[in-house]
């Protein structure tokens, strides 16, 4: 007897039909994603058309996957603040959490997720929307279970109140011995494999439904709802009818439709090509033929025939040279609308001539206009988990040894308490970024501060520091001595000095030795101190005008930085 009158099961199922437009929707955006073939049908009906050589584009995979990779690229810094803590003790916040995302990755990979990063960077940019579930829990040798695991919005039921999730059930699909492995015997004939799973949760209890049977019925150890629901804010806050269906978009919302058509147009091309080789025919009878208006018995296209006609009769081919001409122009005409919607060449690396610095940082403007909501959706999920965890472990009530192996760090609640704020800071490395950033900051050196353009136009990371450096190299540029005694000095400070390094930190001593002296002789430079000047720079890349050839500069490993 299956136990479907349950409450809750009746509560998942009215979600599950609720959510049918936007579940639509996430399966529209997966046959992208995954290159469903695409079938002609006739003009307004789902009849397929016959004798076509359908055509199905790469362009929404490979568009993902780039996508999915830049994504991937940026590099997630914690940053943890609280008015009442040392610095210390925020490095230390910010090391459990990166400890604990490390341990939460070995564990993900035991269920054959490769990691927690690669699931949610999928998700963002198919699904638009983040989800997982956090049970931090200890074993029975007392160490730590970092059970933090991403889930699947297409298979997410969950109902919302004021005050956050009333309840959430995540749906898989498992096999009879995954399900026996997990349960036991289940009270219900199972199949071989994609049997129903649901696994509710509300504040109170647990209930796991196998087969619409209850399988583990177990009271909430947590006492909340413990789950992370992150949602892009790219879509429609419309208090429209299908308003649902574009909640929380995902980055195919642009191209979703045109796609279809570039199938189709590539469809009617490869057929009218195809055709070309037995293309349609037009028979020209004369009036008074015994044959008008029959087919011929066998067909035109043979090798070596001879077809005897008589005059003014014959083959003929039916015109469709102005269908490949409007087919072709119709084809441009969407493409570009497509590359408006999506990433740039530069993005592809397709990009075939140079370009200014303005023109570059342009392009990766308009690619930030795609990431930034993706990554504020990032943040904002690692931010609501981060502090489930902290929680969570806090709870526990004793120390806990997380780490990576050969490196364990032991926390106790007293270093994971207090007041603070925990924020998510994405880093791309970028090339382009640095050159383009790099011409800008030389053409506004001397009409802006140095340390705006340190802060606004490079985006370094530590701007002070920076600063500090480039004192630093100043002062030994200006004065050969200065350069002379850090060099020595830095080849004595090394762990275990050779005996080579010693002998030219002996050197350059003596020469210091010798220049200081002739100054204080001579009452002014020395005439044996070489002049150190700043190596020549050829431009990395011109401000305004259209980049040009040549070789070019090497660009600086900067940092373009996304805060969210």
């Amino acid at each position: 007897m299956s136990d479907e009158n349950r409450e809750e099961y009746k509560a998942v199922q009215a979600k599950i039909e609720e959510m049918k437009p936007l579940t639509d929707r996430l399966n529209e955006d997966e046959n992208l994603y995954l290159l469903e073939p695409y079938e002609m049908t006739k003009l307004g009906s789902n009849e397929k058309e016959k004798d076509v050589s359908n055509v199905t584009l790469n362009d929404p995979l490979l568009y993902a996957k780039k996508s999915i990779a830049i994504v991937g690229s940026y590099e997630r810094q914690t940053v943890i603040e609280g008015k009442d803590l040392t610095d210390k003790q925020t490095t230390k916040l910010e090391q459990f959490l990166d400890d604990i995302f490390y341990m939460a990755n070995e564990f993900l990979a035991k269920r054959g997720i490769p990691s927690m990063e690669a699931f949610i960077n999928e998700q963002a940019c198919i699904r638009g929307s983040i989800q997982g579930r956090c049970c931090i829990r200890t074993d029975e040798d007392g160490g730590i279970i970092p059970d933090i695991l991403p889930l699947d919005r297409r298979w997410f039921p969950y109902d919302t109140d004021m005050n956050g999730m009333t309840w959430a059930a995540p749906i898989s699909k498992r096999s009879k011995s995954q399900v026996q492995r997990e349960y036991g015997e289940v009270g219900v004939r199972l199949k071989d494999r994609d049997n129903d799973v649901i696994d509710f949760w509300n504040a109170e209890k647990e209930i796991v439904f196998v087969e619409k049977k209850v399988a583990k019925e177990q009271p909430n150890p947590y006492g909340y709802v413990n789950f992370v629901n992150s949602i892009c804010p790219i879509g429609t806050m419309l208090n429209t009818k299908d308003s649902l269906k574009h909640k929380g978009e995902s980055i195919f919302w642009p191209n979703r439709n045109l796609w279809k058509e570039t199938n189709e147009i590539t469809t009617i091309l490869k057929t009218l090509s195809r055709k070309a080789l037995k293309g349609g025919l037009e028979l020209q009878r004369s009036l008074n033929s015994p044959d008008k208006g029959k087919e011929p018995e066998e067909s035109p296209y043979k090798e070596d025939v001879v077809i005897e006609t008589e005059m003014g009769g014959g083959f003929k081919q039916l015109p469709v040279n102005d269908i490949k001409s409007a087919t072709r122009l119709l084809y441009s005409i969407i493409e570009t609308r497509q590359q408006r919607g999506e990433l740039t060449p530069l993005d592809y690396g397709t990009l075939a001539f140079p370009l200014s610095s303005v023109a570059i940082l342009n392009l990766i403007a308009a690619r930030n206009d795609i990431f930034a909501p993706i990554l504020s959706m990032i943040a904002s999920y690692y931010q609501a988990m981060s502090r489930m965890v902290i929680n969570q472990c806090i709870s526990l009530g004793g120390e806990i040894k997380i780490g990576r192996p050969g490196a364990y760090n032991v926390y106790n609640p007293k270093d994971l308490e207090g007041e603070y704020s925990i924020q998510y800071q994405f880093t791309l490395l970028s090339k382009e970024q640095t050159a383009a950033d790099s011409a800008l900051a030389k053409s506004l050196r001397g009409v802006l501060p140095d340390d705006y353009i340190l802060r606004e136009i490079l985006k370094v990371k530590n701007p002070d520091g920076m600063r500090y450096e480039l004192q630093s190299e100043e002062a030994e540029r200006v004065d050969e001595v200065l350069f002379l005694y850090r060099r020595a000095r830095a080849l004595l400070e090394k762990d275990k000095p050779t005996e080579e390094d010693q002998i030219e930190a002996y050197i350059l001593a003596e020469r210091i030795k010798t220049i200081l002296k002739q100054r204080q002789n001579l009452g002014q430079l020395s005439p044996i101190e070489g002049k150190r000047e700043e190596p020549k720079r050829e431009d990395l890349l011109p401000l305004i005008e259209k980049g040009g050839g040549g070789t070019r500069g090497t660009p600086r490993q900067e940092a373009e930085v996304e805060q969210v």
